[in-house]
């Protein structure tokens, strides 16, 4: 039974976040900010949202995955949404890998799914599977949410299944102890994880020495663990979720962080975003071999 019939006004703010996996803290502020959602209130004063507005709320988390900011698309209706998703969206032939993936997601065996990650980690060994199978399964299952073919809690369930496996085979890779030693974090505000461990383990495979802080970790400490741990590079992910101004929060940990250390940064939130001095765009993570060696080569020139 369709939850919404259960209630006549809508579903309560719980339930949307389950439903489009929006955090309840953003929904809110998106209504002080954008004025929409714009949900009705009951008896006791509590949120409820309509059906057509939770669907809008969808698209706008789809377009976000694609790197879209929520201020340039909340005023727009459904069907300008659905054009911008046909238009954006990278018209990728799924594998038959991802083909599974979904399969097991629709399943009733979250073992399954988790096995599944194991074997292809396994075989195709980690470069390859963080580089091409996890970078093509996580936008195709977020396009199977948004199509409506799983529902939001078995994105949640194949998203803690990633951080786990991401997890095992990091501690399973040795740490190196070359230079550049990496920092790794996101904003206040960024919650999502997955982007930091895919990176963490590029940079392993490049030989750098890597620390990770878990998110959120606030400007002013990350500014002196860098100082503490004599670090020579902060790395920051940026999901399509993030709200905020990328340009701004990294110009503003730049100003903190000491003149010889570098950021990059990467991810889907950094849609638009450009290299400059001191601050690194990792647009692609196969890429990160690169940004690693010209790095050293640098450091290099400076020691003649």
């Amino acid at each position: 039974m369709d939850p919404m019939n259960l209630i006549p006004h809508g579903l309560p703010i719980s339930a949307v976040e389950r439903e489009t996996g929006i955090a309840k803290d953003l929904l809110r502020m998106w209504e002080r900010r954008y004025g929409f959602p714009e949900p009705a209130r009951d008896d006791q004063g509590d949120r409820l949202y309509p059906r057509e507005q939770i669907d809008k709320l969808r698209l706008v988390r789809r377009l976000m995955d694609l790197g879209f900011r929520p201020g340039k698309v909340m005023h727009l209706d459904s069907d300008a949404l659905e054009r911008m998703i046909d238009v954006h969206e990278p018209r990728r032939e799924a594998s038959p890998s991802t083909h599974d993936m979904v399969r097991l997601l629709r399943g009733r065996d979250h073992y399954a799914v988790r096995d599944y990650l194991h074997i292809q980690l396994d075989t195709l060994g980690t470069r390859p599977f963080v580089c091409d199978f996890l970078s093509e399964t996580i936008e195709q299952v977020g396009s199977a949410w948004m199509r409506g073919e799983i529902e939001v809690y078995e994105e949640h369930l194949y998203t803690e299944q990633i951080n786990r496996v991401l997890r095992e085979a990091l501690a399973r890779l040795a740490m190196p102890a070359e230079r550049p030693r990496v920092i790794l974090t996101t904003c206040p505000g960024e919650q999502h994880v997955i982007g930091v461990l895919m990176v963490e383990a590029m940079l392993r495979l490049a030989g750098c020495e890597t620390l990770a802080f878990g998110p959120e970790m606030p400007f002013t400490d990350t500014a002196h663990a860098t100082v503490k741990h004599d670090a020579d590079v902060v790395a920051l992910s940026f999901s399509g979720a993030y709200d905020g101004d990328v340009q701004d929060a990294t110009a503003s940990l730049l100003e903190l962080l000491p003149p010889d250390v570098e950021l990059w940064v990467g991810g889907a939130g950094c849609r638009g975003l450009r290299s400059r001095p001191r601050c690194e765009v990792m647009t692609e993570l196969s890429g990160i071999d690169g940004i690693v060696a010209a790095w050293r080569a640098r450091q290099a020139a400076r020691q003649e």
